[in-house]
């Protein structure tokens, strides 16, 4: 069935690729973003607007979309040096998004993260373990997630929320704050060390994003996955310093070429964060099934020369 389909965050990593997607099956996309289509994302639509300006609003009420994807975020590696922005874009940005669904009837599917759950115990994460963010950026998260509760109550608004372990894959604009893999592959692009914020034994769920974007679009076909939430997971623990090596193995580089400056970890970041899928696989009949092997060759060949 096709669909008229708005997506925030659409040059990003995730949000570019479930639009890529949508398209691909036929539907009528809007994609929206703060930057600038430049050509890349198909025959979608596009508007050029951050989810804190009049404009957005504007642009879904000319389009009238029957579905939200909202992937835009302000990065969660920049919420501590940038509170007051972090909290605006994803906070009250996020909100102005939500109020404007409910008014209108279309349903919304939130891109939650795995930070929400703040540190664990170590154990797999599943959807209803306490939540206790460390971030900023996950405190932020965790309201969006209560919002769209009570504007269901209360306006009749309905939502899907998707908790995406860390998510990678050749769309992430190289850079430093960021996505784990991809600032690793950044700092290994440009020369031989790595700087390595926390213990090198820390455990994370590692996503492709080809992955992400089949579950994503799985979850607008199925009834059940509304007013729910899901994790967005492969289920098994990536060691960061095996990462470190397989990535720098994919880039030709020796495990002897390569130094690692292991630094003070940051604010909130968690020894271990990995998701029960068991909700996820029972509800769409799916999974992640790309291994971090795999992913990260598919990665680094979809990455500009």
């Amino acid at each position: 069935m096709t669909r008229r389909v708005a997506v925030t965050g659409a040059a990003g990593l995730i949000g570019g690729a479930v639009l890529e997607r949508l398209v691909a099956a036929g539907n009528d996309v809007l994609g929206i973003d703060v930057k600038p289509a430049e050509g890349r994302r198909g025959e979608s639509r596009w508007l050029t607007a951050d989810v804190r300006d009049d404009a957005l609003l504007e642009g879904l009420s000319a389009f009238g979309p029957e579905e939200v994807i909202h992937a835009a975020a302000h990065p969660g590696g920049r919420s501590l040096a940038e509170p007051s922005t972090n909290v605006g874009v994803n906070a009250h940005g996020s909100m102005r998004l939500f109020e404007w669904c409910a008014d209108h009837g279309a349903a919304v599917t939130f891109l939650s993260s795995s930070v929400v759950y703040g540190r664990g115990d170590g154990r797999a994460l599943r959807e209803d373990a306490p939540l206790a963010p460390g971030t900023i950026y996950g405190v932020g998260k965790v309201a969006c997630e209560q919002w769209l509760r009570v504007l269901a109550e209360g306006r009749g608004l309905r939502w899907r929320v998707l908790r995406l372990f860390a998510t990678y894959g050749a769309g992430h604009e190289p850079g430093l704050d960021q996505g784990i893999v991809n600032v690793m592959l950044t700092q290994l692009r440009r020369g031989t060390t790595v700087v390595m914020k926390g213990s090198p034994d820390r455990v994370r769920d590692m996503v492709f994003v080809d992955d992400a974007a089949s579950v994503i679009l799985r979850a607008l076909e199925v009834p059940s996955c509304v007013g729910r939430v899901l994790n967005v997971g492969t289920g098994v623990g990536v060691r960061i310093g095996d990462l470190i090596v397989e990535i720098a193995d994919r880039l030709g580089l020796s495990r002897d070429a390569v130094t690692i400056d292991e630094r003070p970890g940051t604010v909130g970041d968690p020894q271990s964060n990995v998701a029960d899928v068991t909700a996820m696989r029972e509800t769409l009949g799916m999974g992640c099934p790309t291994s971090i092997r795999d992913g990260l060759a598919r990665t680094i060949a979809g990455l500009p020369a």
